[in-house]
C-alpha cells in the first residue's frame, strides 16, 4: 500500500491533479463568499470532493448537502473517535484481550 500511495501521489504525479485543485479552489472561494458563516461545511465539502475526484475520478461535488459528503464525513468522524486514546474498554482492562471475539 505504501508503494502504491507513493507512486500515485509523488511530486511528479501530483501535477495531474492541478486542474481538479483549481476547480475545488474556485468552488470553495465562491462558497465562502456566498455563505461566510458556514466555513466548516465548505471545507468539509471541498475535502471530500477533492479526495473523491482524485481517487475515484468523480466530478466535483458542489453542495454540502450531497449524500456522498455526509457519508465521507461520517466515516471520518467514526474513524477519529475510534482512534482516540481510551476509546475502547480493553485499553483499561488488558485482560479483555483474551476474551474470544464473536
Amino acid at each position: 500500500m505504501r508503494k502504491a500511495a507513493n507512486e500515485g501521489f509523488s511530486k511528479s504525479s501530483v501535477k495531474r491533479f492541478y486542474e481538479k485543485e483549481v476547480t475545488e479552489a474556485v468552488l470553495l472561494a465562491c462558497d465562502c463568499l456566498v455563505k461566510p458563516a458556514q466555513l466548516d461545511k465548505h471545507f468539509r465539502r471541498a475535502a471530500a470532493s477533492m479526495v473523491l475526484s482524485v481517487v475515484y475520478g468523480m466530478p466535483a461535488i458542489t453542495s454540502e448537502q450531497d449524500r456522498t459528503v455526509e457519508v465521507v464525513n461520517d466515516f471520518a468522524n467514526r474513524l477519529t473517535s475510534a482512534a482516540y486514546p481510551g476509546a475502547h474498554l480493553v485499553e483499561f482492562l488488558p485482560w479483555m484481550r483474551h476474551i474470544p471475539s464473536r
